[in-house]
């Protein structure tokens, strides 16, 4: 790594390669439009949202490498000679046998959650993301907070809130036995 990579900058070192115009908001029609929405950001639509806050997921712009991958990928419904690229970087650093592609995150979680959730389990984590409690609950599921009591308070500077509270997590297991917690999201 060169010095140069190493300084700390606040901007992005990128050149953004693409750009999409935003429609220009005024408070009140942000106000009128999450009024419209009941409050729940998901029932936003986009064209009202100015700055995008909810998600990291596919919302930045891609870099040049990405874009050249596009056109230069397979694109075949089947057989695609990317799905083999991918299977064989999987299984060569992973070890895993078998590799399921999804498009974001949330997709696997979902797939994650119907194999291991059992009616009736708890799932604990360090604060949970809206999809993936769902998938969670809808694979009968309960998901419980053991993240630290920092996490909670916006006035906290504490340097980390995502930790797990270590002890709400021994309580939990004691409460419900750990054969009724699959996993720690």
């Amino acid at each position: 790594m060169s010095k140069a990579e190493k300084r700390h900058t606040w901007a992005e070192p990128y050149k953004i390669k693409m750009v999409e115009l935003l429609k220009m908001t005024t408070t009140e029609e942000r106000e009128q439009a999450i009024i419209e929405a009941g409050y729940n950001t998901f029932l936003l639509r986009s064209k009202d949202v100015y700055i995008d806050l909810l998600t990291d997921s596919g919302t930045s712009a891609m870099s040049d490498r990405q874009w050249s991958g596009m056109m230069l990928g397979d694109e075949a419904y089947a057989g695609s000679e990317n799905f083999y690229h991918l299977d064989e970087a999987v299984k060569k650093y992973y070890g895993y046998k078998y590799v399921i592609p999804t498009h974001q995150g949330r997709g696997a979680e979902n797939i994650i959650s119907k194999i291991l959730i059992k009616p009736g389990d708890i799932i604990p984590g360090n604060m949970y993301f809206t999809t993936t409690r769902l998938h969670q609950e809808l694979a009968g599921g309960k998901f419980a907070d053991v993240i630290i009591d920092e996490a909670h308070d916006p006035d906290s500077e504490f340097l980390f809130k995502g930790n797990v509270n270590i002890e709400k997590l021994e309580s939990l297991i004691k409460t419900v036995g750990a054969r009724k917690i699959p996993y720690l999201y």
